[in-house]
């Protein structure tokens, strides 16, 4: 598995002298628009922000696939925060979601930590094909369903 630290080298690598404080936004390229198991994840978009708090978006994806594109400057997002490790990975979230009764396909997934008070560690953000909201702490593993 390649580690968040690795992905952030890789990128700044091709930027030349930058330095990334962290991962804001980690969100899901779906096969098909619609998946079940993690295979079905062909890889992420990503957004880190720099010590000086510029951020820069790109993608790059989930092995075997090959193929990190150059990150671009971009205005950071509102409403989250930047954080460098977690323990719960993708795969991971997906198992948690398949032991729930709030749908079994999702068509969206992403990663971010909410700069709320209530949020304590980042959450796996999952939507399922019947609409349902999951998520999931990705350093606790505790689950929600919000059902539509």
């Amino acid at each position: 598995m390649v580690s968040l630290k690795d992905i952030m080298d890789e990128a700044a690598a091709k930027l030349g002298e930058v330095e990334f404080k962290g991962l804001m936004l980690k969100e899901a390229r779906i096969k098909n628009g619609a998946g079940s198991t993690s295979e079905d994840v062909l890889g992420w978009d990503y957004i880190f922000r720099t010590n000086d708090g510029v951020c820069y978006s790109f993608y790059g994806p989930q092995f075997p696939l090959i193929g990190l594109t150059q990150a671009v400057p971009i205005s950071c997002p509102l409403g989250i925060q930047t954080f460098d490790s977690y323990e719960i990975d993708f795969k991971k979230a997906i198992e948690i979601l398949n032991t729930m009764n709030c749908g079994d396909v999702f068509v969206a997934m992403t990663l971010s930590w909410p700069l709320t008070p209530e949020c304590t560690e980042p959450y796996w953000h999952i939507r399922t094909s019947l609409g349902n909201d999951i998520s999931i702490g990705a350093n606790s593993g505790k689950s929600n369903c919000n059902k539509v």
